[in-house]
């Protein structure tokens, strides 16, 4: 209670100044100040409540990235954007570079987190991941708006801990018809970015295409295998880390009498490899994992007379080519059954996502809104191309026993809970605004939506081998938000923001059967429930500088991972009460601008729901502290930008010890830097050099649960691009 009265007194302390601040005079206006700041913190973002405002206007605690900052700091992907801003921090789990947030560490496959493109939302249709890595490339984006908090009011599941709202490019934001980009770095980085765009009669368009690759972080470690060596000690392999992606990305907008419509194509290819193993048994073959989405957008918006009509219909197609290496030759696993010829698993398969969305929004008053709407999903699994392993793991009735002489024999469907049924949700949902009243002190925003999932399902259990009988799987969830905000005058803010938030389980982890990468309990499995209260300050201090803080609860219920104690289970591992502080400050002063921010989470509540897991009372897995800044210099030609990220100590629950030899009790905090330098030997070309983890500093991300490693981050990469308009 301390820790929350303290920053309660904190936040009211800086509303009084704030409020005492406003009859103050603004300084005289220095030429030289930047003018990029003064036009960030006046843009408008739509993301928070669905009309355009300033973000500190908005009911929500969020920032406005342009893309211009984007290019100055040299961040390629939403990971490096948002492991920039308060409340995220870096992490990683199996393969994949997550995204933790708000004192809650963030497993491979569920990251809270809702990635919208143009308004539109862009999670994956197969897991609800918000694909946060280079994967998602942000060649094509116009700005980014992240939104810290619950968003569910407004966009459903998935919308927890944050919201991050890609505005793609327009036609008229490329200048001189195209740009282009290349990179090459250390470790075999390649990217190449391409954009053009222009306008005809009656559309205008813009094409863009990006790939990159790289052989990833690759080192020698201990695995969850626990083979030892002739010593005794556990024997160390390289890990397998080899990445490439492309997409590619098209849009057409209606212009004169298509005005309105538009059309937007991606398509999304990676390759990875899986790290330590999706077993944590570091591979002893060349696994070939592929993965590919395609998303076709449609769009028709029509304004008049301060009523907004909104229509999206999106289709997503996400296929998955997966030859997987589990077990080496001659491995003995936990069960003591032992895999001759080792075990790999081949996997051909894909689901489609048909969305659609009707949305109207009235504007009333003086800046007032009335925002509602319908929201509908179909998704669909008809079986698999492929599906074979040595081992026969048809689930529920298989032998788990590895074929004799090594040969492959069919399994049984990815999904097939849900074979040839599909997975319907539809939601309603109402936002009203009630713009600034009370001479312009108060204004309030009140949202509710109501979303229900239902679906048949095969009950494998009942008849092993079928033919299967049905039953019924519903989930339903109501998601309110409130937003009450104190303004005194155009420059400071108080708000107290009270939201729930919602995940229902992805198809993924509702419905596995017949893998070793994941299986589920589909009669047990409940969604997570996020509540959460806020108070937030942001307080335009001057055009020079802008300062945010926010202090928060947070009580996520059920989260969903998988479990260690039940092979790969995706099941409901605990419920955490969290409270924090965020703080951030953006300035700019002549030709410098910069950032800095600073986050802080405790735990003040967990209940415990595997039995692997032993409560602990503290933050764990991910550090309970993180600090952010940086900083750029702009002189003509010459473009420089340095940040620094750090992040505190990491702490392991006691369900995580019995392995000081090969990690320690906690995991160490490390600070890393990153430096670009850019010269414009012309109007037309930007030369760039930079360099991530300049220093090369090592540090570590936390492996949950009792295994004896970590994940070391990445290490220096220096890099030269070249970008020509």
């Amino acid at each position: 209670m301390r820790f929350v009265r303290a920053l309660s007194s904190l936040a009211l302390l800086i509303t009084a100044q704030g409020l005492a601040a406003q009859e103050a005079k603004p300084p005289a206006k220095d030429t030289a100040v930047l003018e990029e700041l003064e036009a960030l913190l006046n843009v408008e973002i739509v993301s928070v409540s669905k009309v355009a405002q300033r973000p500190i206007d908005a009911p929500g605690v969020v920032a406005a990235i342009p893309r211009e900052q984007l290019r100055d700091f040299g961040w390629l992907s939403l990971n490096e954007v948002m492991g920039n801003q308060p409340g995220f921090v870096p992490s990683q789990d199996y393969d994949r570079r997550t995204l933790s947030a708000r004192g809650v560490f963030e497993g491979w496959n569920n990251n809270h987190i809702l990635v919208l493109v143009d308004g539109v939302p862009f999670n994956d249709n197969l897991y609800g991941s918000a694909y946060t890595s280079e994967i998602t490339p942000l060649f094509m984006a116009r700005s980014l708006e992240i939104m810290r908090g619950p968003g569910s009011a407004l966009y459903g599941s998935n919308a927890v801990n944050g919201v991050a709202s890609l505005n793609t490019l327009r036609a008229e934001d490329i200048q001189g018809g195209g740009e282009g980009r290349f990179r090459l770095g250390e470790h075999g980085t390649q990217v190449v970015d391409l954009v053009t765009g222009g306008s005809g009669d009656l559309v205008s368009f813009v094409a863009a295409f990006n790939t990159h690759s790289t052989q990833g972080n690759e080192y020698e470690s201990v695995d969850g295998s626990f083979r030892v060596d002739g010593t005794g000690n556990y024997q160390a392999f390289r890990t397998h880390d080899h990445r490439s992606n492309s997409y590619v990305f098209a849009k057409l907008e209606g212009l004169l009498a298509l005005d309105g419509w538009s059309l937007q194509f991606h398509q999304q290819k990676w390759d990875f490899e899986t790290g330590h193993g999706w077993l944590y048994v570091i591979p002893d073959q060349a696994e070939s994992m592929k993965e590919e989405r395609r998303i076709g957008v449609l769009k028709y918006v029509k304004e008049s007379d301060g009523l907004t009509q909104e229509y999206v219909l999106r289709y997503q197609w996400h296929g998955i080519d997966w030859n997987q290496r589990f077990y080496p030759t001659g491995y003995t696993d936990f069960y003591a059954t032992t895999y001759p010829s080792g075990l790999s698993e081949y996997l051909n398969t894909s689901s489609d996502e048909l969305f659609g969305r009707a949305q109207l929004t009235w504007m009333v008053g003086k800046d007032g809104s009335v925002v509602a709407g319908f929201e509908g999903n179909r998704f669909t699994y008809g079986g698999d191309k492929s599906h074979v392993s040595n081992t026969d793991i048809n689930n529920p009735g298989g032998s788990y026993v590895p074929t004799s002489d090594g040969r492959f024999v069919p399994l049984r469907g990815f999904l097939e809970w849900t074979q040839d049924h599909p997975v319907l949700r539809t939601a309603l949902f109402a936002q009203y605004a009630s713009g600034k009243f009370a001479g312009d002190w108060l204004s309030v925003t009140v949202g509710l939506r109501y979303d229900k999932q239902t679906s048949d399902f095969n009950a494998l259990n009942l008849n092993p081998g079928g033919p299967y009988s049905t039953e019924k799987l519903s989930y339903s969830q109501t998601s309110p938000r409130l937003g009450l905000l104190l303004h005194a005058g155009k420059n400071y803010t108080a708000k107290l923001l009270i939201g729930r938030a919602f995940r229902t389980p992805a198809p993924a982890e509702t419905f596995g059967a017949n893998t070793y990468d994941l299986a589920s309990n589909i009669r047990g499995l409940q969604p997570e429930i996020a509540d959460t209260i806020e108070l937030a300050s942001d307080w335009i201090i001057s055009r020079n500088l802008n300062w945010r803080i926010n202090v928060y609860q947070a009580k996520l219920k059920n989260l969903i991972a998988y479990s260690v104690a039940n092979a790969n289970l995706s099941t409901n591992l605990y419920t955490l009460k969290t409270r924090g502080v965020e703080t951030e400050l953006l300035w700019g002063v002549g030709p410098w601008g910069g950032f800095f921010n600073a986050s802080k989470s405790k735990r003040v509540d967990e209940e415990i729901q595997d039995y692997t897991i032993l409560p602990s009372g503290e933050v764990t897995w991910m550090p309970s502290l993180t600090a952010n800044a940086g900083v750029t210099f702009k002189a003509h030609p010459f473009t420089f930008s340095a940040s620094l990220h750090h992040q505190g100590e990491a702490l392991r629950r006691d369900s995580d010890a019995g392995y000081p030899t090969y990690r320690p009790a906690a995991v160490k905090s490390f600070t890393s830097a990153s430096l670009r330098i850019a010269f414009k030997p012309t109007k037309g070309m930007e030369l760039e050099l930079g360099a991530s983890n300049a220093f090369d500093q090592k540090g570590f991300y936390a492996k949950s649960s009792a295994y004896p490693f970590d994940y070391r981050t990445d290490p220096r990469t220096v890099w030269f691009g070249v970008r020509i308009n």
